[in-house]
């Protein structure tokens, strides 16, 4: 059935087309029979005439009857319908080319951030998908709307993209559980909460307030924990202003976060008195920025005068050109997030493969290729808190005590996914014996993590 008609469409597409050089002729032959004076060749004159219909033309010396004025608009559309399978041809042309002479990123997707991130890249290595699935690229980024429209294209065009390096934009499922190698899974809002901590790190403890926990607000939390181990005796104070109850469900061990404390406001409510014990304060209630909007205009009230207070805002900076930036400062729009470097984080990963390979090197273990998500995400966290490690550097801070707080980092990535201490490792069940204080780890594991320090120094020059 739909074989058929598809058959019918394609008779439709062809019949609009030649149908007005047939009323022409039909129009065209009487009535050049009669002026014999003038059309010697009434046929040939009446197929000239016809040809130019489709340029939006019709004989003079003709009355242009109803049927004849139809046949030219039909003419007329036929034209431009051709013109465009040309372009589409001669695009079709252009993408080839790019496809045989240089990597290729292709993008699909209708958000706001593939937008951005299609203009971003170099022109003679993108094409942006449409309909039609453009077969031999480099990569693939599938950047939907929504989780289940970016599944949907990769199930739809498994085939094609199953050998393929394909990045998808997924915010609710955790890029921990992607097995397949070929697939690399991106969180805006995670890429924005690793960026504000590179972009606003801290320099000592602080009280934080963050409002709203919707995904940003989660993963400013996440990256906050693993990022923010400045100090083994620091204390640092997370109060979240938003439901955290099924966040608690997800992550079992936050109670080992110790000597820093996660304080839960389950109902969203905060006391404008007490904002001013902050040290900052992050609003990442919604990508709605009327709600936001209201919630800056009532903190502006109550904070202090020399507070800052950021604020994510994902449209833009409307809310800064509202108040002014003294006070306020905007992170996370889309411009900022659709940063090829930011959204496909390949410095970080590369620097992770490179710190793993020095560690099988060094001790041994199962090549990059050959790990799991977990581990690999691991060594990726690892060489996100480089930034962290370089300010330390720059203090003179010791490296046996960089290496500590690159345990705490590691221990913190496995709390954070519900790892265990136990004297057997078993990975199967989430357990590991050196979930321990650094003080109580073997002189060799030590320096196993001193060594580690000195390979994402090499790594990082």
């Amino acid at each position: 059935m739909k074989k058929n008609i598809q058959i019918f469409n394609k008779f439709l597409n062809v019949l609009y087309k030649i149908l007005p050089f047939f009323i022409g002729i039909y129009s065209y032959c009487p009535a050049f029979r009669e002026q014999k004076d003038t059309h010697k060749f009434p046929l040939l004159d009446a197929i000239y005439a016809s040809i130019k219909l489709y340029g939006g033309s019709t004989e003079s010396e003709v009355p242009a009857d109803g049927l004849l004025q139809i046949a030219r608009f039909m003419a007329l559309a036929a034209t431009f319908s051709i013109l465009m399978n040309i372009f589409n041809k001669m695009n079709d042309i252009i993408n080839w080319l790019k496809l045989r002479v240089s990597s290729v990123t292709v993008v699909y997707g209708n958000s706001s951030y593939a937008e951005y991130i299609f203009d971003s890249l170099n022109p003679r290595m993108r094409i942006r998908g449409d309909k039609k699935f453009i077969k031999n690229a480099s990569r693939y980024l599938l950047m939907f709307s929504s989780d289940t429209q970016n599944l949907k294209f990769y199930n739809k065009n498994y085939e094609s993209l199953k050998d393929k390096n394909v990045y998808i934009m997924l915010e609710n499922i955790s890029r921990q559980n992607i097995e397949n190698s070929m697939i690399t899974v991106f969180s805006i809002a995670e890429n924005c909460a690793r960026q504000y901590w590179r972009d606003y790190p801290v320099e000592k403890s602080e009280k934080i307030a963050i409002i709203g926990f919707e995904n940003v607000g989660k993963n400013i939390l996440l990256y906050g924990l693993q990022m923010n181990i400045i100090d083994p005796g620091q204390h640092f104070e997370y109060h979240i202003y938003g439901d955290g109850t099924e966040f608690r469900r997800e992550h079992t061990e936050l109670n080992k976060m110790a000597p820093d404390e996660i304080i839960f406001h389950d109902d969203g409510n905060y006391e404008f008195a007490k904002m001013p014990d902050f040290d900052r304060i992050i609003v990442c209630a919604s990508s709605d920025e009327n709600r936001n909007i209201e919630a800056v205009s009532k903190l502006l009230s109550a904070a202090p005068v020399n507070q800052q207070i950021y604020i994510y805002t994902p449209n833009g900076d409307i809310i800064t050109n509202l108040f002014g930036k003294d006070r306020l400062i905007c992170f996370g729009t889309a411009k900022e997030m659709a940063s090829i470097d930011i959204i496909l984080n390949e410095k970080s990963i590369e620097a992770a493969r490179k710190q793993h390979n020095f560690y099988v090197n060094q001790h041994g273990g199962a090549p990059w290729e050959k790990l799991d998500c977990f581990k690999r995400y691991s060594n990726v966290s690892s060489s996100d808190y480089m930034h962290v490690i370089n300010r330390l550097i720059e203090k003179g801070v010791p490296l046996l005590s960089i290496a500590e707080l690159e345990h705490i980092r590691w221990c913190r990535y496995h709390y954070i996914h519900n790892w265990k201490y136990g004297t057997d490792t078993d990975s199967s069940r989430r357990i590991h014996s050196s979930l321990i204080p650094f003080s109580e780890l073997s002189t060799e594991e030590k320096l196993k993590n001193v060594e580690a320090i000195k390979s994402k120094m090499q790594n990082n020059e």
